[in-house]
């Protein structure tokens, strides 16, 4: 802004030398047209260009997706949207493209979201108006989806094209443990969008501050136990325990021991605030004490033993038994244990190596019914659409006990299909720390859950 001394400006303006002006963040845009309209100041320079392409999708939008975008227009265009995985959040945003008619920027946290937002706009608005940004791909258009490792760059040459910003996987942006601010809200920071939509299915309560800051608050939200019956399908959870077996307990017994050990001597948990500080510095001081090595090894090997357990792939193929016209999606918690159940099963994997133009193959023909099961190691925790599929069997987690994911698992079994009931059954290793993680990843779907069955085979 030129011609407005700095003492009447707001106090977030700031003198730039290099271009003489008053100027601010991106994320101020809507601030400073609100500010100057009410000085009767013009806004000089080209608008960005209208969608001129209405939306063409063959689906009825239900009334809860509907709701979501008056309510989020309602708060000014800001604003996070929380719904259930299959709840349809894709055609929340679409709507919202629809209703606004302005560019945007649809930004995912994976390459294979990026096809797949890539496919549903070219379909909705036509594909002479998509445009993907990253990697090598760079071709900007009125919609363009991008990562969040590339959105900084795009945003910072390109973002006033932009006045809607889309951001799917919003908890991606939640603050780190410590509350601090991401990276990835430096392109939050740059852009001028005055329009933003979060859609998540995991909204990171407590760790929002930037994210209320930047996108603006949750405007709708409906939980999974809301929507049972009515939009998704009825669920069951059961959870098994195996015990492992003399010789996996032995090993179990001894890793332990040369673990703990090791932590109670140091006493990380001790001068650490908390169990992410302690376990930083007992990886630290892996780097240059042996001792410290000896115990990070035997921590890992532990965790192979209860991923590995013989008594969980026995259980799974009970559970197969047991379930023999459903399609099954099996989560793993490593590559190790993907590649054991693969073998044993004979059933293919999908794992982050996994070419995208396979997974599309191998869903595409577990979608057509040529494969009965496929084992995953995070890939299809997150984004993925398997209808067919209203079985799930979970082996383990990454995340030693996150809530999120195992919410994100349980949703990819609840796209709504006639009567079909989804299962989810997890497999537990009695007697090890996967006893506390299965308690700590249960918490966030038993206090959602109201509409689930209450019963397992």
């Amino acid at each position: 802004m030129r011609g407005v001394p700095a003492t009447d400006a707001p106090s977030w303006l700031t003198h730039d030398p290099r271009l003489d002006a008053l100027v601010a963040p991106g994320h101020r845009m809507s601030e400073l047209r609100a500010w100057a309209d009410a000085q009767g100041i013009p806004e000089s320079g080209d608008a960005p260009g209208d969608l001129d392409a209405p939306l063409i999708d063959p689906r009825a939008p239900r009334l809860y997706q509907r709701e979501a975008v008056d309510r989020w227009r309602s708060a000014g265009s800001r604003g996070s949207v929380v719904l259930p995985t299959g709840a349809g959040k894709t055609l929340v945003a679409l709507l919202a493209i629809d209703a606004m008619r302005c560019g945007a920027c649809i930004v995912a946290p994976t390459r294979a979201l990026v096809a797949q937002w890539f496919t549903q706009l070219a379909d909705a608005f036509g594909s002479e108006r998509v445009g993907a940004y990253y990697g090598d791909e760079k071709e900007v258009r009125a919609l363009t989806v991008t990562t969040y490792h590339s959105a900084f760059t795009l945003l910072e040459r390109w973002g006033a094209q932009f006045p809607l910003l889309v951001l799917d996987e919003v908890h991606h942006l939640a603050d780190t443990t410590s509350g601090d601010a991401r990276a990835w809200h430096d392109h939050l920071r740059i852009a001028p969008a005055p329009y933003r939509l979060g859609l998540t299915a995991t909204y990171p309560d407590n760790r929002d501050d930037e994210l209320r800051r930047l996108v603006g608050p949750v405007v709708y939200r409906k939980l999974i136990g809301e929507m049972t019956d009515a939009e998704l399908a009825r669920f069951a959870i059961t959870r098994r325990f195996v015990p492992l077996t003399p010789n996996e307990e032995a090993q179990y017994a001894i890793l332990t021991e040369r673990y703990e050990s090791h932590m109670t001597r140091a006493g990380h948990r001790e001068r650490g605030e908390t169990p992410a500080d302690a376990w930083r510095m007992f990886a630290a001081s892996a780097r240059r004490s042996p001792e410290a090595r000896r115990a990070l090894r035997a921590f890992h090997e532990r965790e192979q033993i209860v991923r590995l357990a013989a008594g969980k792939l026995h259980e799974t193929q009970r559970i197969l038994r047991a379930h023999p016209a459903e399609q099954a999606l099996i989560f793993c918690g490593g590559t190790d244990a993907a590649e054991g159940v693969s073998r044993a099963l004979a059933i293919p994997m999908i794992t982050a190596s996994t070419p995208a133009s396979e997974r599309h193959r191998l869903l595409a023909r577990m979608a057509s019914g040529e494969i009965r099961a496929v084992a995953s190691v995070r890939v299809l925790d997150e984004g993925w659409d398997v209808p067919t599929a209203k079985l799930g069997i979970v082996l383990g987690d990454s995340t030693r006990g996150s809530s999120r994911q195992h919410a994100q698992r349980l949703g990819r079994l609840l796209r709504r299909q006639g009567d079909a009931v989804a299962s989810l059954y997890e497999i537990v290793a009695a007697g090890t720390y996967e006893f506390l993680a299965s308690q700590k990843r249960g918490v966030g779907v038993k206090r959602v859950s109201e509409g689930q069955l209450g019963f397992g085979m």
